[in-house]
C-alpha cells in the first residue's frame, strides 16, 4: 500500500510541478503576444523607421529630395492643367507631372 501513497504522491507533485510550468510558458506566450501586437502598430513602425533614418543621413537627403521633385511635379501639373475633365488633358498632366519631376530631380542631384 505504501508504494502506492508513494506514486500516487510523485504524480501529484509532477502534476503540480506542470500546472506550474503550463502556467509559467502562458504567461510568456501572452507577454510575447503583447510586445509582437505592440510592435505591429503602424505608429511604432513608423517611429522604428525614423529612428532608422536618424542613423542614415545620406537617405535623409535623398528622400527631401524625392519630396521635394513629386511634390514640385504634382503642383506644376495643378497649376498648368488644373482638374482636366477630357482623357487627352489627364494625359497630358500626367506627361507633364512626370517631365518636371525627373526635370527638379535632376536639378537636385545636379548640385551635390
Amino acid at each position: 500500500m505504501a508504494s502506492y501513497k508513494d506514486q500516487n504522491t510523485a504524480l501529484d507533485e509532477t502534476i503540480a510541478r506542470l500546472e506550474i510550468e503550463r502556467e509559467l510558458k502562458f504567461e510568456e506566450l501572452k507577454y510575447q503576444m503583447n510586445t509582437t501586437f505592440q510592435s505591429m502598430k503602424p505608429i511604432n513602425i513608423l517611429n522604428g523607421t525614423l529612428e532608422d533614418l536618424k542613423q542614415f543621413p545620406e537617405v535623409k537627403s535623398n528622400i527631401l529630395q524625392l519630396a521635394v521633385s513629386v511634390v514640385g511635379g504634382y503642383l506644376s501639373k495643378k497649376i498648368l492643367v488644373g482638374n482636366p475633365h477630357s482623357t487627352f488633358k489627364k494625359i497630358l498632366g500626367y506627361l507633364l507631372q512626370y517631365g518636371i519631376t525627373n526635370f527638379i530631380s535632376k536639378k537636385v542631384n545636379s548640385n551635390e
